[in-house]
Order: C-alpha cells, then sequence, then structure tokens
C-alpha cells in the first residue's frame, strides 16, 4: 500500500525532530565530556564550570537548530526560535522537577542564551550548501 503525501511529509518532519534532538543531546554530551575531563586535570571555580555548562547548551542549540534549518530549507530565523523555545521548555520543565528552584536571573539569561544561538543556527542552517539529498 502506498503512503500518502501527509503521510510522508510527517514521517519526514518526525525524522527531522528526532536525528536535531539526537545531534542537541550529542553535542551537549561530547562538550560536557570535554569540559569534565578538564575540570578532573584542572581546579576551575563554580563560574568557570557555569560558563562551560552555557557553552555546551549553546552548541547543542546552534546544532539542533542547524539541523533542522538545513533539512526544512526555508524560514531559518523562525524555526531555529522554535527549536529554541522546545529545548528551553524541556530544560526549564527538567529544572523545575529536578532542582525544585526557580530564579528570574537563570530563566532571562539561559533563554536569551538559547533563543539566539539557536536563531543563529537556524540562519547558517538555511544559508549552507547542500551537501547531501
Amino acid at each position: 500500500m502506498r503512503k500518502s503525501a501527509d503521510k510522508k511529509a510527517a514521517e519526514r518532519i518526525a525524522a527531522t525532530v528526532a536525528v536535531a534532538a539526537l545531534a542537541c543531546i550529542g553535542a551537549v554530551a561530547l562538550l560536557l565530556f570535554i569540559f569534565g575531563a578538564a575540570a578532573v586535570k584542572m581546579d576551575f571555580s563554580d563560574g568557570a564550570l557555569s560558563v562551560m555548562s552555557g557553552i555546551a547548551l549553546s552548541a547543542g542549540c546552534f546544532t539542533a537548530a542547524y539541523i533542522v534549518s538545513s533539512r526544512k530549507r526555508k524560514k531559518g530565523l523562525v524555526t531555529g526560535l522554535f527549536c529554541g523555545a522546545v529545548v528551553f521548555a524541556v530544560i526549564f520543565l527538567m529544572s523545575i522537577i529536578f532542582v525544585r528552584s526557580f530564579s528570574a536571573g537563570g530563566f532571562i539569561s539561559k533563554l536569551l542564551i538559547i533563543l539566539s544561538c539557536s536563531g543563529i543556527g537556524g540562519i547558517i542552517g538555511v544559508n549552507s550548501k547542500r551537501r547531501f539529498r
């Protein structure tokens, strides 16, 4: 039985979201592993560890937005911001569940970091050359 065009489009979107989520998790995990290994060898302050976690989060958001935008090939900024909003919502819910606290400063700074990196990733993803078809 043949698949309808709507079903094919839904499967393509689901595959893109799955690949982007895995790339985001992979980028964050890789950078956290590298930063963790560096933190074991050297003595970092709490501020330096906070910066390292922000860098890992930024790289993950950029990677996810880049992948989604490069596959979708249109509306890069909107796609990147949407991808960033989803990542922020997941992180926000996980922090409420596990940490059970809320700070306005952390909320705003994480929101700005995530949305800016995701927006940049979306713009660059749409404007990048297509390598695979």
